[in-house]
This record gives structure tokens, C-alpha cells and sequence, in this order.
């Protein structure tokens, strides 16, 4: 039911529709990721505060433009850290927090901050679509080998359960995937594009798990 529903929100509902999904996906992302790292007393309110306002980035990039983004992110890193300046936590657990809720600015509000976007350009529904496709290949390709194949440790410090085979498998299975789909859907992509893309996107989003589970 998940992927249906996915695909008939990218494809089918207002760009504004979207702008509200992808901004109450990046408030939920916000409260998850502040959940990692290695704090020794969790702040809720201060959980709250950098889910809400990183959330809130990803409507101020539609309507203000990206140029709106680097005011707004240092609004908020000198809010997060006045913050961190008058609570009554230890310096160094505040200080830890408050880079963290940076953090989460940039490996999350940004990127999902392109969303509706997207969707407003030629073929942009079709390449979100791609990109979400490429996403789920990548990690179903790459569970699926790294428990049948998978021999070779790809970090064994970082990540034990990931393996070499695994994440090549999952970086040839979105190749494999994103040049089917650019065929079915005859978008405007030459071969040669699509399988950069996609091996870019592999490869992003393996270097993104390693860094989550670095958090953790």
C-alpha cells in the first residue's frame, strides 16, 4: 500500500500537497536523528525546537528561494546555540547537541528542501519518482546479496553488518532499475547520464548510512 500511495502523491497531487508531506517528513526525520549521537541527557524541548524550525526550512526554501537558506540557517545556528548557552546542562553535552541540531540542518532539511521544488519543473515528478525508485533498489538489492553474498566487511568499525557485495550490489541494482524506469517512462535521459546518476546516488547513499551509523 506504502508504494501505491507514494506514487500517486509524486505523480498526481498539487505541488503544495507535496510541500506539506515532504515538510512533515522532515520534521519526523529531524526528531529521529535527534535521537542519535552520544548525549548523556536528552533535551526534548530542545528536540522539539530543532525538528520545528529545520521542518520549517523546507516551506521557506519554496516560497523565498534558496538564496533564503544560508540567513536562515545561521538564524539558526545562533538560536540553537544561545540555546545551548543558557541551559542547565554541562557545556560539553550542550555543545554536542547544539552541533548536532546543525548537523541535522544539513544532512536532512536541505536536501528534503528540494522536494516541491522539483515537482514544479519539466519532468520533475518523473525524476523524484527516479530517484525514490533508485533509493528502494539500492536498498533492497543490497540487503538482499549482503545476506546471501556478502563476505567482505565494507567498515567493520563503523557498520559490521554491511559488506562489500552488498553495497555493489545495491549500486548496480539502482543502475539497473533507473535505466528500466527512463526506458518505460521515455524521459529525456541518455544511458549514459542515467547510469551516472544513479551510481552517484548509490554511492551518496552509502557514505549516508555509514554516517548515520557513525551517529548512533
Amino acid at each position: 500500500m506504502l508504494v501505491p500511495a507514494v506514487v500517486y502523491i509524486v505523480l498526481y497531487t498539487p505541488q503544495y500537497l507535496i510541500l506539506g508531506v515532504s515538510t512533515i517528513l522532515t520534521f519526523l526525520a529531524l526528531l529521529e536523528f535527534n535521537g542519535l549521537g552520544g548525549h548523556k541527557k536528552r533535551d526534548n524541548v530542545f528536540d522539539l525546537l530543532g525538528a520545528f524550525t529545520g521542518a520549517a526550512a523546507v516551506p521557506l526554501f519554496f516560497f523565498c528561494g534558496p538564496s533564503s537558506f544560508l540567513p536562515a540557517l545561521a538564524a539558526l545556528v545562533f538560536l540553537y546555540y544561545l540555546y545551548g548557552l543558557f541551559s542547565s546542562r554541562e557545556l560539553s553535552d550542550a555543545s554536542l547537541d547544539v552541533s548536532h541540531k546543525v548537523l541535522g540542518l544539513a544532512y536532512l532539511s536541505l536536501p528534503l528542501s528540494f522536494i516541491a521544488p522539483l515537482t514544479g519543473l519539466e519532468e520533475g515528478r518523473w525524476w523524484l519518482l527516479f530517484l525514490l525508485l533508485v533509493i528502494w533498489s539500492n536498498d533492497t538489492f543490497a540487503y538482499f546479496a549482503g545476506r546471501k553474498l556478502g563476505r567482505h566487511k565494507l567498515a567493520p568499525s563503523i557498520s559490521p553488518k554491511k559488506t562489500v557485495e552488498g553495497a555493489v550490489a545495491g549500486v548496480a541494482g539502482g543502475v539497473a532499475a533507473g535505466l528500466v524506469f527512463v526506458y518505460l517512462t521515455g524521459m529525456g535521459s541518455s544511458p549514459l547520464y542515467t547510469v551516472a546518476v544513479t551510481v552517484a546516488v548509490g554511492l551518496v547513499g552509502i557514505c549516508g548510512d555509514l554516517a548515520e551509523s557513525l551517529l548512533k
